[in-house]
């Protein structure tokens, strides 16, 4: 119940065409929510954890020739239990891990872009970026008693575990960064009628 009006009043409270930033920051709030869910299956289900169900495997995949026999194709490394079933678990680790912070930066950048602020978007962007960098967005450590996150730099990972940095995330921020400022340089310079057309 609280949830449902605290979303509601998210979209009665900003500006109209301010509604598509509201959405995008609610994308890594569900991400979050379904994470919760996975990681309470999987731990009432008294099978294997995270860590074990991440674990890497060679697959190998069967593929029918002309003559209706079945012919080995070369396996396919570095496919989880998970992932061979269709279930990306990293995507949603990644959207998950301190996505309170994911939530307000996207919507904010998003809310610029859509107030024509480029300046102001490649800032939050920046921030975005530092963070991710940092290991307090998108890194997290799987390991086979749990997920940890705020991955910092300054803090070695625990031995065995399945790591991921996100420093390919924070590029991408920043190359989100520099876009935003590029169009926004842009946009400066062009007569007003066509920068904001």
């Amino acid at each position: 119940w609280i949830g449902i009006i605290i979303t509601a009043q998210a979209f009665q409270a900003t500006p109209e065409k301010h509604a598509p930033a509201v959405a995008v920051g609610l994308f890594p709030a569900i991400a979050a929510w379904g994470a919760t869910v996975m990681m309470g299956a999987i731990m009432v289900s008294n099978g294997q954890n995270l860590y074990e169900l991440i674990a890497t495997t060679n697959q190998v995949e069967v593929a029918a020739e002309a003559e209706g026999e079945a012919a080995s194709v070369p396996p396919t490394p570095y496919k989880s239990r998970l992932e061979a079933n269709g279930f990306l678990v990293h995507g949603l680790l990644v959207m998950e891990r301190g996505y309170i912070f994911t939530c307000m930066i996207l919507a904010a950048a998003c809310a610029c872009l859509i107030d024509r602020r480029f300046n102001a978007a490649a800032i939050w962007m920046l921030c975005a970026a530092g963070l991710t960098f940092l290991g307090a967005m998108h890194a997290y450590q799987v390991y086979p008693f749990g997920v940890m996150d705020y991955l910092f730099p300054f803090i070695p990972p625990m031995e065995g575990a399945y790591v991921y940095r996100a420093h390919d995330i924070a590029a991408g921020y920043l190359l989100s960064a520099v876009t935003f400022w590029s169009i926004g340089l842009w946009a400066a310079n062009q007569p007003e009628a066509e920068a904001h057309a």
